[in-house]
């Protein structure tokens, strides 16, 4: 049954390809062409206004399923609805509703100017006029290239061509945006300024609803409501970020550095109840890598052996390491 709340559904999606080998593979296959599973029996539920992530390695079948939502492609088996439409029975419909934002530079033509380049893919979008150089000014703005809509494309920043991209996605203002590792090669700074575009603005302020590939951990926790990971062609987690978080215990580890650091201090901080590991080392001589449970008093109690031992703490930072063993764990197969 559909849910009708969701605005787009995925039951059961599965998709392959064609991996020819050549004649060798050919004749061994019995005349069959032999075929690589994308995606296998893949269920989401996307909610309104919402920024769902899919987060994997390259080659976990992201990409391929933001294809399949915006009927580039059609699945072997299962079915895909958006805003209540089924992409099989009506895909021209799917398509009003949805903008595609791949990295993929190919598409602009690098002779043209942002502005011409906008005017040629908004005539192919159905628009044009007076209505078509309003809206170009328009999402222009939503992703700040003003200054900029007159260059030619080709001496665009790798950030530039990122954010008009995603202009040209927003041309015909469609409800649903399907973007393909928006901040892949784009230099941190800009790659912040896109994710709060995205948080803020397309999501906050304008409601719109977010489908977002990438494989930064960091990206997919700072910014999405609901995760979920693939691996070679499944989902094997899925749930808000602090929802995946408590599936590796809630473990949050420690760099921190001392005046000086004892055998002593260090078997004290062993001992106490939530901390899993302490080992001294790292680039400092007086660091020590402490991993505890999140949550609860056990930090401040970490604290308050350490000052009672009358030892200074010069610095202190998080490791991400948790995350990545999040990562690890999910798309090894071990933690479902």
């Amino acid at each position: 049954m559909s849910d009708a709340s969701a605005m787009i559904e995925c039951t059961d999606v599965t998709k392959s390809f064609p991996n020819a080998y050549g004649l060798v593979a050919w004749l061994r296959h019995g005349g069959a062409t032999p075929r690589r599973i994308a995606l296998e029996d893949v269920s989401l539920r996307i909610r309104p206004r919402q920024l769902f992530g899919l987060l994997g390695p390259n080659g976990a079948g992201k990409t391929t399923m933001l294809k399949l939502i915006a009927t580039l492609s059609l699945p072997d088996r299962g079915h895909i609805v958006v805003k209540g439409i089924d992409t099989a029975v009506d895909p021209d419909a799917v398509k009003t509703q949805v903008g595609l934002c791949t990295s993929e530079e190919r598409s602009f033509y690098f002779r043209l100017t942002a502005r011409e380049n906008m005017e040629f893919f908004g005539a192919l979008a159905g628009l044009g006029g007076a209505f078509l150089a309003k809206r170009i000014n328009e999402v222009i703005a939503i992703v700040d290239l003003q200054d900029a809509l007159d260059r030619r494309f080709d001496t665009f920043s790798s950030g530039m061509r990122v954010r008009l991209a995603l202009a040209r996605a927003l041309l015909a203002d469609p409800t649903i945006l399907l973007l393909d590792e928006p901040t892949r090669g784009v230099d941190p700074i800009h790659a912040d300024a896109v994710r709060r575009l995205l948080r803020e603005e397309l999501v906050g302020r304008q409601g719109k609803t977010v489908v977002l590939t990438t494989n930064i951990l960091e990206e997919a926790w700072s910014v999405c409501d609901r995760v979920a990971i693939l691996s070679q062609g499944k989902v094997v987690a899925e749930g808000a970020p602090a929802e995946l978080s408590t599936q590796i215990g809630g473990r949050v580890r420690y760099a921190i550095t001392f005046d000086r650091l004892s055998q002593d201090l260090i078997e004290r901080v062993r001992a106490l109840n939530g901390v899993l590991q302490a080992d001294a080392g790292g680039t400092h001589a007086e660091t020590l890598t402490v991993e505890l449970v999140a949550g609860g008093r056990t930090l401040t109690e970490l604290l308050r052996t350490i000052g009672a031992n009358g030892t200074t703490v010069l610095g202190m930072r998080p490791l991400d390491d948790g995350l990545l063993e999040l990562f690890r764990l999910t798309t090894q197969g071990k933690l479902r």
